[in-house]
């Protein structure tokens, strides 16, 4: 998420702060220390609410930081990795890598988190009762709305609409019940997005109604939202074209291999300079060697340019990400995602076969939309030949 920062690591989890999270405590802290604070427990000074706002917005947001690691600690404990936590406007998302690979496991992660805040509730609750009740104390404010918070928490989580827990947990079992993860990753999404036009039609009538504030930030909540749930079903239609997809289906065999004893100069005068080149690929023999830049020929006096050959330049093949003609297009997408990369060669036996790029992928996405070429998956086929 950009304008994030790390500040902390919680058993092997980094835990990030995006800056928009500090607008919302900021506006939290405000909001607290001169509405609802003063309003059920008046008498105290204006610092002293002020302390009670901060203290509260800081407590609520350890909550959702509690939330997000129940889910990160049950998502390791199924094998799936978890890069951060990132807390910000609306609240957390924890970042786990991969998909769950079942049901159940799904279901499980996904309803850990409304359980903790439920928990918590609970804790704040007894806590209050069992040692501030009847008490007008500044204690017993803020475990009364850490209480109410998290308790509100737990139960919006819980509505079934993606990217909510409780759309997951929607997901989960209509995935038990069909057998496929984008048929119910579809289904959830498109509950959430009608969950989420009813939260911007919602805010738009506060908002007219005379809770400005209100209605601004129950919009904004609804048109996030939207937007998460949209991508969901964007990212299922993806999972469904490139069902069972490999590399080698997709990947780009025009490819121009640069010997890796010519020199600089030469790869300059008769690859880069003529065919606009950013890049370029060098082999040894039939062997992959490495890639070359514009940016590693930078670093290369002009003058030596002649005298040097580009395997001296290069970036080994040791340094690079390379994919197999046979792996799975999903799982290598991943790969591009996570690090960055605009393209991928693509080697079997040390032998360059071709590119995988984005640019190859989404042309590939885009012609098997306008066929309405969709992949069978495993379970149709089987359903298919059982019928």
């Amino acid at each position: 998420m950009p304008g994030s920062f790390r500040i902390a690591t919680i058993a092997g989890i980094d835990i990030h702060i995006n800056l928009s999270w500090i607008i919302i405590l900021l506006l939290l802290t405000v909001s607290l220390s001169t509405g609802l604070f003063p309003r059920s427990f008046p008498g105290f000074t204006s610092s002293t609410y002020f302390l009670l706002g901060l203290v509260s917005a800081l407590l609520l947001f350890v909550s959702v930081l509690l939330h997000e690691l129940a889910h990160s600690f049950v998502a390791r404990a199924r094998g799936l990795p978890v890069k951060n936590i990132t807390l910000f406007i609306f609240g957390g998302v924890s970042n786990i890598e991969r998909e769950p690979r079942s049901a159940g496991a799904d279901f499980q992660v996904a309803i850990v988190g409304p359980l903790a805040s439920l928990l918590i509730s609970g804790i704040c609750y007894a806590l209050w009762a069992l040692l501030t009740r009847g008490a007008d104390n500044p204690i017993a404010a803020i475990l009364l709305y850490l209480g109410a918070a998290n308790l509100l928490l737990g139960l919006f989580n819980l509505i079934p609409g993606y990217p909510l827990d409780g759309g997951r947990i929607l997901r989960a079992i209509v995935w038990k019940f069909t057998g496929n993860i984008n048929r119910a990753t579809n289904i959830a999404a498109a509950i959430g997005q009608v969950v989420a036009i009813s939260f911007i039609i919602w805010g738009i009538f506060l908002f007219f109604g005379g809770n400005s504030f209100g209605g601004i930030w129950i919009a904004f909540i609804g048109w996030f939202m939207l937007s998460a749930s949209q991508a969901a079903r964007a990212q299922s239609t993806f999972e469904d074209t490139f069902h069972n997809i490999t590399v080698q289906e997709v990947m780009s065999h025009n490819v121009i291999l640069i010997p890796a004893n010519i020199s600089l100069q030469r790869l300059i005068d008769e690859y880069i300079l003529p065919q606009g080149l950013r890049s370029a690929l060098i082999t040894q023999g039939e062997q992959f060697a490495g890639l070359i830049t514009l940016s590693d020929i930078r670093h290369i006096p002009r003058e030596q340019w002649a005298t040097t050959p580009v395997g001296f330049v290069m970036k080994p093949v040791s340094q690079l990400h390379v994919v197999a003609p046979g792996q799975n297009l999903r799982d290598v997408i991943t790969l591009l995602n996570d690090r960055d990369i605009n393209q991928l060669p693509v080697v079997e036996n040390g032998r360059l076969l071709g590119i995988l790029s984005r640019d190859a992928v989404l042309r590939a996405l885009e012609v098997r939309r306008r066929l309405g070429i969709k992949q069978e998956t495993e379970q149709d086929q089987h359903q298919a030949t059982s019928s």
